[in-house]
C-alpha cells in the first residue's frame, strides 16, 4: 500500500483538499440538516399541540351537551391534515367520546396503535372553566416530517457535491499553479542528471514562493554550469598535464585494476586507454600475481610514505622494459588508490652500463699507461746496459783471433740480442717504440700465419678459418700483425692442447658508428675486425681483468713470460686499433681485434736508407756526450777504431763550454737525450744555435720526450735508438759525415 508520503504532490493537494473540504461541508451540512431537522420538527410538533387544542375547544359544546356526532363532525375536519390518521376525544372519566381515522386506515381495516414506531401521538386536556371536561388524542404518521427530511437530506447532498466539485476544480487549479512547476522542477532535474547538461533553465510562472523557487533553481543550476566548465577547464588542463608528461601515470584500485592511465602510459605498454582500464597491473608487470599485489604494494603503502621501486613491464608486443615506479594511497571521497608513476629506465641504465665500461676502460687505459711508463723506464736503463755490451762484444769479435773465443762471443752476442728483444717487447708494449708502418693486405699475412701454425699445432685441433679477401688494406707494420696473429693464436692452441677443440680465426670488415658496442670506444669508421676463438677451458673473471696485464700469466712456472698479450695490446693500440676478449670456464675464450682501414688511396712508401760502405775515416773530429762512462767509453773505442779522433765528455756541460770556444774544431756531434740537467735535445738547440751546419746525431735508449719526427724537425740529422750494432752505427756516422761534406 502507497503511503501518504510517496504521493505526488498533484495526489497530495487533491486528497488534502477532497478530504478537508468533504469533511468540513460534511459536518457543516450535518450540523444545517439537525438544526433545521430539529426545528422544523419543533414547530411540526407545535403546530399539532395548537391543532389539537383547536379541535378540542371546537369540542367543548359537544362534551358539555354530550352530543357525539358534533364532536366527531369536527374531528372529521382533520381530513384535511393526511398526515393525522387518527383522533379520539374521551370523557373525563375516560370513556370514548368520538373517534377519527383516516381514510387509509379506515379502508385498510386496520386498528392502529396509539403508540407504534413511526407515529407521532399527542394528547390535550379538554378544560372548561377551569374544569377539566375530556382529553382529545391525536395521532400523526409524520409523513410531512419525513418528505421534508427528504427533501433537506436531497438539498444538504446537492450541496456537498456542489461544494466537492468546486472543491476538484480547485485542487485542479491548484495543482497547476503548484504541482506543475514543481513537477517541471522534477523533470528538468532528471534530464540535468541523466545528461549533465547544465545549461537547461526551468520556467518561471510567478513571484510567489514557487516561482521563487525556480528561480533559486535557475540560479543554482547557473552557478553549478560555471562551476561545471571551471572544473571541465581545470580537469583539461590537468589531463593535458598528465598525457604530456614524460613518466606513465596510472591509478588503481585495491585490486590492482586500472582505474585511469594517462597517454604516455598507453604509449609505454602499447595498449589504448580503454584496453588498459580493463585490465590489472599484474598483467603488465613481470613477477607480479593478482594474489600478490595487496602484499607487494597495497599493504606496504602508506600515505606520508610512498613507495618507490624497481620493476619489469611487458608492452603489448611482448617487450620487456625495466621501469622506475613511485607510488602513494590517494584518496578520493570514501576511496583509497594507488596512484602510480612509472619511468622508463632503459636509456638510464643503458647510459649507466656504457659510463661503467668507459670507466673500467679507462682504468685499465691508466693502468697500462702507468704500466708503460715503467716499461719506458726500465727499457732506457736496460739500453744503457745492452748498449756497451753490444759494442765491447762487436769490438771484441772485431779483433780476436782465437776462434774459439769468438765462438763464444757469439753465444753471449746471441743471449744480448735476445735482451735486447725483450727491451723491445717492452716498448711496443708501452707503444711507445716507432715501428714503420705501411698500406698491407690483412688476409694474406693472416693466412700465411695460419699455414705456419698448421705445421706447428697438434691434428687434434682444427683450424676453422673464414677470411674476407676484399676486406682492404691496414696501415700497419707486417712483422706486428704477423705477431699478434701468432700470440692469440698460440694462447688458443695452450688452452686446448690437452682435449683438442676447435681454433676459428675470422677476419672481416666492419662498420662502426661511434656507439659503445662489444666494449669497443673508437672513432667512427670502417675497421676490420680480427676474431681468435677456442673452445678450450676460458678464464673467471678474475683472469680477464688482468689479462693484459705484462708479466701476468695463466700459464705454470715457465711456461711464458707473461709479456704475450701484454705487446698484443700495445701493438694494437699503436694501431689506433681496440681489442677485447670474451671468456667462460669451459666454454672458451673469444679475442677481438680492431683495426682502422686504410683509404684505398693511401700508398706510403719511405725511401730506404742507403748505408754506405763502412771505409776509413779521414780524420774527422767527432764530440761524443753521453752520462754513462761505460757507453762513452765503449763508443770512443769503437769509433776510434774506425779512424776518427774523438774528444769524449760524460758532463753536457762541460761539453756546450768546450764547443763554444772552438765551435770549427768539430766535424760531427753525437749526444745522449737523458742527461742530468742539460738534456740531449736542448745540448743540440744550443750547439746548432752556435753552429747552424753542425751535424748532430742525438742517441736514447727510451724518450718520452722526443722521436724520430720531432728530432728532426729541430735540425738534428739523424735519431738512434739504444743498442745498436757497430757495423750499422759506423754507416749511419758515416752517411751523415758524407753528407755534411756534401753540404747536403
Amino acid at each position: 500500500m502507497v503511503s501518504f508520503r510517496n504521493l505526488t504532490i498533484r495526489q497530495k493537494i487533491t486528497l488534502i483538499l477532497m478530504g478537508t473540504t468533504s469533511v468540513a461541508v460534511l459536518a457543516a451540512c450535518l450540523i444545517f440538516y439537525a438544526l433545521v431537522t430539529n426545528q422544523y420538527r419543533q414547530s411540526y410538533y407545535n403546530d399539532l399541540g395548537s391543532l389539537a387544542k383547536v379541535v378540542g375547544v371546537n369540542c367543548h359544546a359537544a362534551l358539555v351537551f354530550n352530543v357525539a356526532e358534533d364532536a366527531e363532525k369536527m374531528l372529521s375536519s382533520l381530513s384535511y391534515h393526511p398526515s393525522i390518521i387518527s383522533a379520539q376525544v374521551h370523557t373525563e372519566s375516560g370513556v370514548l367520546f368520538a373517534d377519527y381515522r383516516s381514510k387509509e386506515v379506515a379502508t385498510a381495516g386496520i386498528e392502529m396503535p396509539t403508540t407504534a414506531p413511526g407515529l407521532f401521538r399527542i394528547q390535550q386536556e379538554l378544560v372548561l372553566d377551569g374544569s377539566k371536561i375530556g382529553i382529545i388524542t391525536l395521532v400523526d404518521d409524520m409523513r410531512t416530517l419525513q418528505a421534508f427530511n427528504r427533501l433537506a437530506t436531497i438539498i444538504a447532498a446537492v450541496v456537498v457535491a456542489m461544494v466537492l466539485a468546486f472543491t476538484f476544480l480547485l485542487a485542479a487549479r491548484l495543482r497547476e499553479i503548484i504541482a506543475r512547476p514543481i513537477s517541471e522542477l522534477e523533470t528538468l532535474s532528471r534530464r540535468v542528471t541523466e545528461e549533465q547538461d547544465y545549461s537547461l533553465r526551468a520556467v518561471k510562472y510567478g513571484d510567489d514562493e514557487v516561482g521563487n523557487l525556480v528561480e533559486a533553481f535557475n540560479r543554482m543550476l547557473l552557478q553549478i554550469e560555471e562551476r561545471n566548465a571551471e572544473l571541465l577547464g581545470s580537469e583539461h588542463r590537468f589531463r593535458t598535464l598528465v598525457n604530456q608528461a614524460v613518466d606513465a601515470f596510472s591509478l588503481h584500485d585495491e585490486e590492482g585494476r586500472f582505474i585511469d592511465a594517462n597517454q604516455r602510459a598507453c604509449e609505454n605498454l602499447g595498449y589504448n586507454r580503454e584496453e588498459l582500464l580493463t585490465m590489472n597491473l599484474a598483467d603488465v608487470e613481470m613477477d607480479l600475481d593478482r594474489d600478490r599485489y595487496r602484499e607487494k604494494y597495497w599493504q606496504a603503502l602508506a600515505e606520508e610514505d610512498p613507495l618507490t621501486t624497481e620493476a619489469l613491464h611487458r608492452s603489448k608486443n611482448g617487450d620487456i622494459f625495466p621501469v622506475e615506479v613511485r607510488m602513494g594511497l590517494l584518496e578520493l571521497g570514501e576511496q583509497r588508490y594507488v596512484m602510480a608513476l612509472s619511468r622508463d629506465i632503459s636509456e638510464r641504465l643503458q647510459v649507466a652500463e656504457e659510463k661503467r665500461q668507459l670507466e673500467n676502460q679507462l682504468q685499465q687505459a691508466h693502468k697500462m699507461e702507468s704500466i708503460g711508463t715503467l716499461a719506458g723506464g726500465i727499457a732506457h736503463d736496460f739500453n744503457n746496459i745492452l748498449s756497451p755490451i753490444f759494442g765491447y762484444l762487436e769490438l771484441a769479435l772485431l779483433r780476436g783471433q782465437d776462434d774459439a773465443v769468438k765462438t763464444y762471443l757469439q753465444h753471449v752476442l746471441k743471449a744480448a740480442n735476445r735482451a735486447r728483444g725483450l727491451v723491445q717487447q717492452i716498448l711496443t708494449f708501452s707503444r711507445q717504440e716507432v715501428q714503420r708502418q705501411a698500406p698491407i693486405e690483412m688476409d694474406v699475412i693472416v693466412k700465411e700465419a695460419l699455414k705456419l701454425l698448421r705445421a706447428t699445432i697438434p691434428a687434434n685441433i682444427e683450424i676453422v678459418q673464414e677470411i674476407d679477401p676484399n676486406c682492404g688494406l691496414v696501415l700497419a707494420n707486417p712483422t706486428q700483425i704477423h705477431q699478434i696473429l701468432m700470440n692469440l693464436c698460440t694462447n688458443a692452441y695452450y688452452a686446448m692442447r690437452e682435449t683438442g677443440g676447435e681454433l676459428g680465426v675470422t677476419l672481416k670488415p666492419v662498420e662502426f658508428s661511434g656507439e659503445l658496442v662489444e666494449n669497443v670506444n673508437l672513432k667512427p669508421g670502417l675497421y676490420l675486425r680480427l676474431d681468435v676463438r677456442d673452445n678450450g677451458s676460458g678464464m673467471d673473471d678474475e683472469a680477464l681483468s688482468k689479462i693484459f696485464d705484462p708479466f701476468f700469466s695463466t700459464k705454470p712456472m715457465g711456461d711464458g713470460t707473461g709479456l704475450g698479450l701484454s705487446v698484443v695490446h700495445g701493438i694494437v693500440k699503436n694501431h689506433g686499433g681496440s681489442i677485447t676478449v670474451e671468456s667462460k670456464l669451459e666454454q672458451g675464450t673469444i679475442f677481438h681485434v680492431f683495426l682502422p682501414v686504410a683509404p684505398a688511396a693511401v700508398v706510403h712508401v719511405e725511401e730506404g736508407i742507403a748505408v754506405p760502405e763502412i771505409s776509413q775515416a779521414s780524420n774527422e773530429h767527432i764530440l761524443l756526450v753521453d752520462d754513462e762512462k761505460e757507453v762513452v767509453s765503449m763508443e770512443k773505442e769503437m769509433l776510434s777504431s774506425f779512424g776518427y779522433e774523438v774528444t769524449a765528455c760524460t758532463c753536457p756541460e762541460d761539453a756546450l763550454q768546450l764547443f763554444r770556444k772552438q765551435p770549427q774544431l768539430f766535424d760531427l756531434v753525437i749526444t745522449d737525450m737523458t742527461m742530468p740537467k742539460i738534456t740531449g735535445d736542448q745540448l743540440a738547440q744550443e750547439i746548432l744555435t752556435l753552429r747552424a751546419d753542425m751535424p748532430v746525431i742525438l742517441c736514447t735508449g727510451f724518450s718520452e720526450k722526443i722521436n724520430k719526427d720531432k728530432a728532426k724537425a729541430m735540425g738534428i740529422k739523424e735519431y738512434v735508438v739504444k743498442p745498436f750494432d757497430m757495423q750499422d752505427f759506423v754507416a749511419l756516422v758515416r752517411k751523415v759525415l758524407s753528407a755534411g761534406n756534401r753540404g747536403d
